[in-house]
């Protein structure tokens, strides 16, 4: 079983860099699906074999790589890192087969989606901290080319401000690695960058409060929370479909993965310390950015806007020391993930039939693309939280959870509830609807528009089943989420 946690990491890799070599168009695009399928197929059968009861961390490896830093190849797996790589997992597949079509440079593009799959997967299951950095720092290149080369008109402008934030949280967070590698050493004269190890360590209050603001820098800027938050809209509106797919479902999670595997156990009292903190910049980026979505007429920047609200969601459930909340936290990260991902293939769809991301250059789509029409619907349902979706098991433990100890605060972040109703549900009608402000020419124009292909279609199958799954069916992904709550909070 831990032979298939290492070979669904590496095997991407491996794949990437027979497509390097190779460099044959068909069967870099075969080869693509077929890896990420198999990745998929083996991460789902470790979901399915996960012991809900069992030891915290299942499918480990450890094997000695730098014996004389302390540094190991170390890798396993629980609950919560279980469920975000099977999501992980059915994502890259929807894209690669989203990506199917692209002429471009074909062979580099899906290469460097590869190499980001095996950063993704490597960032969940890593219980080093030098093999953790390696990954967090891996998928930045990645993703940098395919934003700068497949993007959109602003592609470089968004993919310099995606890396100089990126890699200016990662310089916080690889000093906040730094303090507590140092601290163990002092107090135990080994060096070691085993998370179990220092998970065992009590850190002094001082040293809490300092690590924790340095890794909650990291992970802020990548969830983004509001206000490193302004690199996200220009990095997905300039992203191609796919990239903004992998963005929005795969990198966001990172941060709120590294809040709940790192800064709750590590610094519990520093946690305890900075509540308020955390909740005033969670139920700002949940109302603020909830505002700015109902402004926006782009298409994908309201959609990146909501993303930013979603996410502030989340942090407020991670913060809220409650089990139910710390359980819709880790829940809504994955169904955030589905949710935003169909949105995203959505609104490029749309893009590459009409070319354009505006409102106002569209409507009247029910008649002539209905099948869009009705996943689009499905997707934007899924991601207000409507019931039967997974979105609203999410959000409905975050706000039961949060609103034991915090009832002023649940409120608040009840009224981004409403508000992420009203952005899309305007949205969907500009977009879908009013055909009667519709000139001559565009009816004519859309008259011709294709509907799904058979690879759009299917990508949106997997994903919206998977939504309805986890709305109509939670009790297996609650107690794998619950196996992680347990172990962070305690009981």
């Amino acid at each position: 079983m831990e032979l298939l946690l290492n070979l669904a990491i590496f095997l991407p890799l491996f794949s990437a860099v027979t497509v390097a070599l190779l460099r044959k168009e068909k069967f870099s695009k075969a080869l693509s699906v077929f890896t990420s399928f198999v990745v998929f197929l083996l991460v789902l059968y470790l979901f399915l074999n996960f012991q809900w009861g069992g030891a915290e961390f299942q499918y480990t490896t450890k094997i000695n790589w730098i014996p004389q830093l302390g540094i190991s190849y170390s890798v396993g797996l629980d609950g919560m890192a279980v469920s975000l790589l099977l999501m992980t997992s059915l994502v890259f597949l929807v894209a690669f087969l989203w990506s199917l079509k692209v002429e471009d440079r074909p062979n580099l593009y899906f290469t460097l989606f590869l190499l980001l799959e095996t950063a993704c997967l490597g960032v969940f299951s890593a219980l080093d901290f030098f093999l953790f950095y390696l990954f967090w720092e891996g998928m930045l290149i990645p993703m940098y080319y395919i934003i700068g080369l497949w993007g959109h008109d602003r592609k470089v402008y968004a993919a310099n401000k995606f890396f100089v934030y990126t890699f200016f949280g990662s310089l916080f967070l690889l000093l906040g690695l730094a303090s507590i590698i140092v601290y163990g050493y002092v107090v135990s004269g080994q060096l070691s960058f085993d998370y179990m190890f220092h998970k065992n360590l009590s850190y002094p209050i001082w040293l809490q409060s300092l690590a924790f603001l340095l890794f909650g820098l990291g992970f802020a800027v990548k969830i983004p929370m509001w206000p490193v938050h302004t690199w996200l809209p220009d990095a997905h509106v300039e992203a191609p479909t796919a990239g903004s797919v992998i963005l929005a479902a795969v990198l966001l999670k990172m941060g709120t993965y590294g809040f709940v595997r790192y800064s709750l156990p590590l610094f519990p009292e520093a946690s305890q310390q900075f509540i308020p903190l955390i909740f005033f910049l969670s139920l700002v980026a949940i109302i603020y950015t909830a505002m700015m979505a109902i402004a926006q007429t782009h298409i994908k920047r309201l959609i990146a806007y909501s993303s930013i609200s979603h996410m502030g969601m989340v942090t407020l459930g991670t913060f809220a020391m409650d089990t139910n909340a710390l359980n819709g936290a880790i829940y809504m990260m994955i169904a955030h993930g589905l949710s935003s991902a169909a949105l995203f293939m959505s609104a490029g769809f749309i893009y590459d039939r009409i070319h354009s991301y505006h409102m106002d250059d569209l409507g009247g789509l029910a008649r002539y693309i209905p099948k869009l029409s009705v996943f689009f619907m499905l997707s934007g349902l899924a991601g207000i939280g409507f019931p039967g979706l997974a979105g609203f098991i999410g959000e409905f433990l975050i706000l039961l959870g949060t609103y034991k100890k915090f009832p002023i605060w649940a409120f608040i972040a009840g009224v981004g509830v409403v508000l992420s109703a009203a952005y899309f549900l305007y949205m969907y009608k500009r977009v879908i609807f009013e055909e009667e402000s519709l000139s001559d020419y565009r009816l004519e124009k859309w008259r011709h528009l294709k509907d799904l292909e058979w690879h759009h279609t299917l990508s949106f199958v997997l994903i919206i089943a998977f939504a309805f799954l986890m709305g109509l069916y939670p009790y297996p992904f609650v107690k794998l989420v619950e196996q992680t709550s347990k172990y962070v909070l305690g009981g």
